[in-house]
């Protein structure tokens, strides 16, 4: 049995479409409600429920991919911050300690802050990070609380998802990548704006991330089950990519005219912004991992042209 929280979410739905197709029996799927894929082999419950099935079911279950969370990067509510990302995780953690059972988390590469301290998932690097949001906090807060346990379930991986992107991202709302944004923009007004930039070290547009396609995640999702080799580790692709490049990438698909516009950002983004991001991929390499990941052209153009344009 394979459990999976945050169902209704997007790297959550990415995984159970794939392993679905795979053919891969007794899913349960578990959310605050039943917003995913009506398919055979899938078990819903309600995140309330989720402890006593798994006190009822600790026999049966493989592995728990714990995905659910509250996402939204200018969320200010820390108690339910604290209530849903940490303390939530926290019990879930301990559930699967007591029952040895495998967890796969979810955790954030904002947890990396301004990126002062670089972007190295060496484990004694993490508690000096100093996370610029609330979001980040309650996500870097769960790594340093399993960094901490003497008792461990049998193995165990914490994921720094980069920039995600990728097919029904839609449902991130306000959280969706730029290049979902860019897509819906540009479509409807020929143009697209990007924040300006209050950093000398980079011009307007050149602020950076490191973008991974969904089908990229779901992959490393998927190779985790086997491996034993606990531990938290970035989910990047360790390549860089300016939002002007990324949005001249998105005009280029569309067979637009390029039309960039620089505005000023909300206040209360400029001290909270981070500026670059790479992720240091070399552990994942490490134990097994050789894939290689999409470069950002080609994962642009299959997401643009295989899914969006074809839904609208």
């Amino acid at each position: 049995m394979i459990i999976i929280t945050g169902s209704s979410g997007f790297i959550a739905g990415a995984l159970i479409r794939k392993l679905v197709l795979e053919k891969i029996k007794n899913i349960v799927i578990c959310d605050f409600e039943n917003q995913n894929l009506n398919q055979s082999g899938l078990t819903f419950i309600e995140t309330h429920k989720l402890f006593s099935f798994i006190d009822s079911n600790k026999n049966s279950i493989n592995v728990i991919y714990h995905l659910g969370a509250i996402t939204d990067t200018t969320f200010t509510d820390e108690f339910l911050l604290n209530k849903y990302n940490l303390e939530f995780s926290i019990i879930l953690w301990n559930h699967c300690v007591k029952y040895s059972i495998p967890i796969i988390y979810a955790s954030s590469a904002a947890t990396y802050g301004d990126g002062y301290f670089g972007f190295n998932d060496n484990h004694n690097n993490i508690e000096n990070l100093t996370p610029l949001n609330l979001y980040a906090k309650s996500k870097n807060d769960f790594d340093n609380f399993v960094l901490n346990q003497i008792k461990t379930p049998p193995y165990w991986f914490g994921l720094k998802f980069f920039n995600v992107f990728g097919f029904d991202e839609s449902k991130k709302k306000n959280m969706s990548s730029i290049v979902y944004q860019s897509y819906n923009k540009i479509i409807r007004f020929n143009k697209m704006y990007l924040f300006k930039s209050y950093n000398k070290n980079y011009k307007d547009g050149y602020q950076e991330r490191d973008f991974i396609y969904i089908d990229d995640v779901v992959n490393v999702l998927i190779f985790l089950i086997n491996n034993k080799n606990s531990g938290i580790y970035n989910l990047g692709t360790g390549e860089s990519t300016t939002f002007i490049k990324l949005i001249r990438l998105v005009f280029r698909a569309l067979k637009i005219k390029e039309n960039i516009k620089f505005v000023e950002m909300p206040n209360n983004l400029k001290e909270k912004y981070q500026y670059s991001t790479k992720a240091d991929m070399s552990k994942l390499r490490s134990i097994g991992y050789h894939y290689n990941f999409q470069n950002i052209s080609s994962a642009v153009n299959d997401y643009i042209l295989n899914y969006l344009a074809k839904k609208n």
